[in-house]
């Protein structure tokens, strides 16, 4: 079972299919567990944020304990993980944190979510294959680890 609102990938083929069939918008993949906290928070500001960004970005869910073929492929050993990718290439994206491969901290804002959204389908759209966030995440991730 995943979010009630956004779109859930229920097989290895689903994540497949929704990396494979946009030509134009980011794929944004929320992988984790849906009872989990983080996600659930992720989850609302996903939901949140969709319709300010469905004109370049589609968003998906996809629990981890169920599709298990991306677990070890894209390293997803965190609670909860975001992942990016336009027209069948993984996005990165440096939020400060030293993995630029995830985002796999929970973000407080519906529009900071929105923001990273647009910077990453930006520098997509022109090429690039890793983009700075607006924002360094560094000292923001690290004080929620020593809580």
């Amino acid at each position: 079972m995943g979010s009630v609102f956004l779109q859930n990938l229920r097989t290895g083929w689903h994540v497949d299919q929704a990396i494979l069939s946009e030509d134009d918008r980011l794929v944004v993949i929320r992988f984790g567990e849906p009872s989990n906290r983080e996600c659930m928070l992720m989850d609302e500001l996903l939901y949140k944020a969709s319709p300010l960004v469905q004109q370049f970005a589609v968003i998906y869910t996809c629990d981890t304990s169920v599709v298990k073929d991306f677990n070890e492929m894209y390293e997803l050993y965190d609670p909860m993980t975001v992942m990016f990718f336009y027209r069948n290439k993984h996005m990165m994206c440096d939020f400060g944190t030293g993995n630029n491969n995830k985002l796999n901290f929970p973000l407080q804002d519906k529009q900071e979510l929105v923001d990273i959204l647009e910077v990453i389908y930006r520098g997509a759209s022109k090429g690039k294959g890793l983009v700075t966030a607006p924002k360094d995440y560094s000292y923001t991730n690290n004080a929620r680890r020593d809580q």
